[in-house]
Formats: structure tokens, C-alpha cells, sequence
């Protein structure tokens, strides 16, 4: 498959329906060896009014980083959420049909460069097991595993 024409920019409140419908997809992607379904429907629960207004709202919060990666016909096909501030990498997620072609991978780039530029040294986050190897390849180490309430 050749990548898609992707460009990125920042998100609006707009986006906010796309970003939960990437979300979506790309959790209900993940194989099953390491979470089951109550997991994976705890932790993106089908796409609804409530979900993408809280969305919308963070996006619009000045202390919120967040980018999209947006199709030629303006579909969102990924999307990264930060807080510098709390140099907190939130969320990165990318469709399951645009894996593997580098669009998270520019996604992070893009906002660790903001965040050089807000005096944020380095990000935290927890990533999932799908999404360890890569981190690392994009040189995040980790410091051990994480057990979610």
C-alpha cells in the first residue's frame, strides 16, 4: 500500500469527532493476546456526543499540545495530544489503514519539537503493549511496567 497524502497541523475543537474515531479504530485493532474485550471497551468506548465534547474541550485548553494528521479529502488519520506543562504525552494514535508508514512517528516529532521549545526536556507516558517497541525505536526508554486502576 503506498502511504496516503498526509499534512499535519494543529487540531481544532472541529477535529474532535475524527480523533475519537481514529481512537476507535485503533484500539479495536490491537490483538487480543494482551487485552481483553471489557479492557479494550473501557478503554475506548464506541464514539459518542460526551466523548468528543470532553475532546473538544481539552483541544481548546491553552495548556494543550495537540496535533492531527489529516487525509488529501481532510480526514483525520492520526492525532497526538500533550501536555507540556506536565510533559505528559497523553495520546498518540494513528488509523490501523495508515500503520507503518510514519505519520506517528511525524506526529511525535512535530510535538516534541514544540515542546524543546517550551523548555520541556523530555516526555512521560504509558504506553501500551502494541505501542512499546515503537517508543523505543523512537528512543523512549522505559522504566517499568504500569498497572492501570
Amino acid at each position: 500500500m503506498n502511504p496516503p497524502h498526509i499534512s499535519y497541523r494543529a487540531a481544532v475543537a472541529n477535529d474532535a469527532r475524527g480523533m475519537i474515531d481514529v481512537h476507535y479504530a485503533a484500539v479495536r485493532a490491537i490483538g487480543h493476546e494482551h487485552y481483553p474485550d471489557d479492557v479494550l471497551s473501557a478503554w475506548s468506548p464506541p464514539p459518542n456526543a460526551a466523548r468528543c465534547d470532553w475532546l473538544a474541550d481539552l483541544i481548546n485548553r491553552d495548556s494543550t499540545l495537540c496535533r492531527v494528521a489529516v487525509s488529501a479529502s481532510d480526514a483525520i488519520m492520526g492525532f497526538c495530544i500533550v501536555l507540556p506543562e506536565q510533559a505528559l504525552l497523553m495520546a498518540l494514535y494513528v488509523h490501523p489503514a495508515c500503520n507503518g508508514h510514519g505519520i506517528g512517528r511525524e506526529l511525535l516529532q512535530q510535538v516534541e519539537a514544540r515542546c524543546r521549545e517550551l523548555g520541556v526536556a523530555a516526555l512521560e507516558l504509558n504506553a501500551s503493549y502494541n505501542a512499546e517497541a515503537f517508543y523505543r525505536r523512537c528512543g523512549y526508554e522505559a522504566l517499568g511496567p504500569v498497572v492501570q486502576p
